[in-house]
């Protein structure tokens, strides 16, 4: 779907526009004719057909003989204004049939179901870990996958959790598109771009801790029920606002006042009531989800009636992250003793928060569904639990950075030696631990390739023993060779790598399937 527009200019139906106002005479379509035509040319490369529901000003932006000799199918839809309104009418009813998606899951009192959240996370299926080398220079043109496909047929999630914030910014599925952008010509469905399973679930929620220093939230309550639904979304939160008592600006922290914390509990409140109407009046598919933001454990209580007033079967409880394992629990306690009685047990989901602690408790409370990237960003943001292996033990991953990285060279600053040299011993270091995984090098000499590397970055000898201790147990133990998940079988040594993202979100993809496992009870992974 494209819109032709006066102050745009051909833009394709999803592309982000400010208002205006402009009319389109003669003038400004001659004005655009040769953007307009060039980009209906290009997008045509891929499409059978071309319809124009134009009037006479509009369509006169387009050079039409010039796009018949190039062999475009493009026909004029003909008529009156009322004939052309109804056949656009007809086409968009048509785009409906293609958003089918799955029942949803009901709550089992057996474990909560575990939603991964997304953060762009796509790896090169066909990355070339010897020589360190994208398949292709082109993002376009490589064979990316969403580690939920990589990881496939292991299961790791019981679905996958997106913020529309990332709507704002420059990454994910639901990136901004420039005008002439072809995939803003359509909506991406999520559960296609995610690979999901007919079992497993695509949640959608604003990302709200993305914009908690803003005095408002940067997606409006029409934009989420639009992108939901307009993306194929299983479920959907409304737009919540955190009630923290303290924010970070540029200009450093800021006290939140009381009053200020109450007005965003009301406004989450207020933008689920929004929320769930609007859902009703655009007949939506996805699920609402409710989001209950409070101050204390029975500001979230008392306000969960309401929520099941409005209609909200599904409620999520948020603003959880900075909160204590005992905090939490008396959250929950409270807003599960407030259903009243005789109405059936809602849906309750736990942003952001996975604590293991507690989880005991969590399922007797009846906690239907949580998500938390804490295992996957283990892979990489820990020092000594970067990868766990099949035995429920944590393992260092060995440390390799890359001297092509701008950061990796300010640590290597003062070290006295050219990156010519310093790139040689990077390759050396690879080289060994390659070798050391085929068998082919000891122990040893893998080790200390490793080691003369690692410390040119600038770290104390303390931490840089610890780490050649726990480089040792890594390689001393191979716990790769004892996973069957895809990764560990696919690309062996490499997953202990702490090495660029093809690396470490593999090795987060499998942290992440042994926490599945062990919430299913099938593993025997520790917390």
């Amino acid at each position: 779907m494209a819109v032709l527009s006066a102050r745009y200019g051909l833009i394709g139906g999803l592309a982000p526009i400010e208002y205006y106002d402009q009319r389109m005479d003669r003038e400004r379509a001659g004005e655009l004719r040769g953007p307009a035509t060039d980009t209906l040319l290009r997008w045509s490369r891929d499409h059978g057909e071309v319809s124009l529901v134009l009037g006479k000003d509009y369509l006169s932006a387009f050079a039409m003989d010039h796009l018949r000799d190039k062999g475009v199918q493009a026909a004029v839809v003909g008529g009156a204004i009322g004939m052309k309104l109804n056949w656009l009418s007809l086409f968009l009813q048509g785009m409906h049939t293609e958003l089918a998606r799955p029942t949803a899951p009901e709550p089992t009192p057996e474990r909560p179901l575990y939603f991964l959240p997304d953060w762009d996370d796509m790896l090169d299926v066909d990355y070339d870990f010897r020589r360190d080398e994208f398949s292709c220079s082109h993002k376009r043109g490589r064979n990316e996958q969403h580690i939920v496909q990589v990881m496939q047929p292991r299961r790791i999630c019981d679905g996958v959790l997106v913020s529309l914030a990332q709507h704002v910014s420059s990454k994910g599925v639901l990136k901004k598109f420039a005008p002439d952008d072809p995939a803003s010509l359509a909506p991406r469905s999520v559960r296609q771009v995610f690979g999901v399973s007919a079992d497993q679930w695509v949640f959608g929620d604003c990302g709200a801790f993305s914009y908690v220093d803003k005095d408002e939230p940067v997606i409006t309550t029409e934009q989420a029920v639009s992108l939901y639904h307009l993306h194929g979304f299983d479920f959907g939160a409304s737009v919540d606002h955190i009630p923290v008592p303290e924010i970070v600006t540029p200009s450093g922290k800021k006290t939140l006042s009381a009053a200020k914390q109450r007005r965003r509990v009301k406004l989450t409140k207020s933008n689920a009531e929004d929320f769930i109407g609007l859902h009703k009046r655009k007949k939506c598919t996805f699920i609402p989800v409710g989001i209950i933001q409070g101050l204390s454990a029975k500001e979230y209580g008392r306000q969960l009636p309401e929520y099941l007033e409005m209609g909200y079967r599904h409620l999520a409880i948020g603003g959880l992250v900075p909160r204590s394992d005992k905090e939490i629990v008396e959250i929950v306690r409270a807003v599960k003793k407030a259903v009243p009685a005789g109405r059936p047990q809602p849906w309750i989901h736990l942003l952001g928060v996975f604590r293991p602690r507690i989880q005991g408790e969590l399922r007797e409370l009846g906690v239907t569904s949580f998500d938390s990237a804490t295992y996957f960003r283990k892979a990489w943001l820990r020092s000594g639990q970067n990868y766990l292996g099949a035995d429920g033990k944590w393992y260092a991953a060995i440390r390799v950075p890359m001297t092509a990285d701008g950061r990796t060279r300010k640590k290597l600053e003062g070290s006295g030696l050219a990156i010519e040299e310093i790139a040689e011993m990077e390759r050396l270091a690879l080289e060994a631990l390659h070798g050391y995984g085929e068998g082919r090098v000891a122990l040893a000499e893998a080790l200390e390739a490793v080691t003369v590397y690692d410390r040119l970055l600038n770290r104390s000898d303390e931490a840089e023993s610890g780490l050649e201790a726990a480089y040792r147990r890594t390689l001393e133990e191979r716990p790769w060779e004892r996973c069957d998940c895809p990764v560990c079988r696919e690309v062996g040594i490499d997953v202990v790598i702490f090495r660029g993202y093809n690396r470490n979100k593999r090795r987060g993809a499998h942290n992440t399937m042994m926490l599945y496992g062990l919430l299913r009870g099938a593993g025997g992974s520790r917390c």
